[in-house]
């Protein structure tokens, strides 16, 4: 059963501690609202810009030697467009293009020389925001380049916001630190970052003899309620995430963030 792989955790967790978790509160329900969204959106960028990649490979024979610099990925309705461009500064053009729609690529457009189009100018604003990974200036937890993954903004003038993820370079092993988020001006100026751990964190999902994981759980300590990562990591490794944070247990998915409740004592 899937709670079961909870049970230490939640022994370990609550050991000594007589009085209840407090409960969630409305407040805390809207920011895991938007957290929730947030961490859906992140994987799905990732995802769309992963499956392209493997596309492009199957329809440009050397993505290198035809140029490719950058991609963009941006939302359209419920799918996702993603553009893999050539050139530098002004002169970016698109080479492949490719819609994605429930993490698929559902149609795809490759562009001969000479007849490449210009990248629109939201498409450079994206391909300019992945700057804000060097302005940062952080390292990742593995040895592999941060993966990007660019938000689109809300309107033309404001903010873009980037994650810098630390890849996976194991297989099953899977980074929990090492990820930042940096806030970027339409100018190009880095306004804020955040990191999300303090230090670097891999973890390798745990099975019992001849059984499935059935969990994975962490501590949190610079946020009071689950972030946007911890969605994330529960949508890519497949499997909820219990966070453990000042007394309190949440159960993490890509489909909800709840307290896990426990019994007085």
């Amino acid at each position: 059963m899937r709670h079961l792989a909870a049970i230490a955790f939640l022994l370990w967790l609550f050991v000594g501690v007589s009085t209840p978790a407090a409960a969630q509160t409305a407040e805390e329900q809207a920011r895991l609202e938007r957290v929730l969204g947030r961490g859906r959106l992140i994987y799905a960028l990732d995802r769309a810009a992963w499956v392209t990649t493997d596309d492009l490979r199957q329809h440009v024979r050397d993505p290198a030697a035809a140029g490719v610099r950058g991609w963009t990925v941006e939302r359209d309705g419920s799918a996702f467009v993603v553009t893999f461009f050539t050139g530098e500064r002004d002169a970016r053009a698109a080479l492949y293009r490719a819609r994605v729609e429930n993490n698929r690529v559902v149609s795809r457009e490759v562009f001969a020389e000479g007849a490449r189009p210009p990248l629109t100018a939201p498409q450079l604003r994206l391909a300019d925001a992945r700057r804000a990974i060097g302005l940062m200036n952080q390292r990742p937890c593995t040895n592999a380049p941060f993966n990007a993954v660019v938000i689109p903004p809300d309107t033309a003038d404001g903010p873009t916001e980037v994650y810098a993820l630390t890849a996976q370079t194991e297989t099953g092993s899977y980074p929990f630190g090492g990820h930042f988020l940096g806030t970027i001006s339409s100018a190009g100026e880095l306004l804020s970052q955040r990191a999300f751990t303090r230090s670097c964190l891999n973890i390798q999902p745990q099975a019992p003899p001849g059984g499935q994981p059935a969990a994975l759980m962490v501590t949190h300590l610079l946020d009071p309620t689950p972030t946007e990562i911890h969605v994330f990591v529960s949508i890519w490794v497949g499997l909820p995430v219990y966070v453990g944070i000042g007394g309190r247990a949440w159960e993490v998915t890509g489909e909800r963030i709840g307290l896990v409740e426990r019994s007085s004592r």
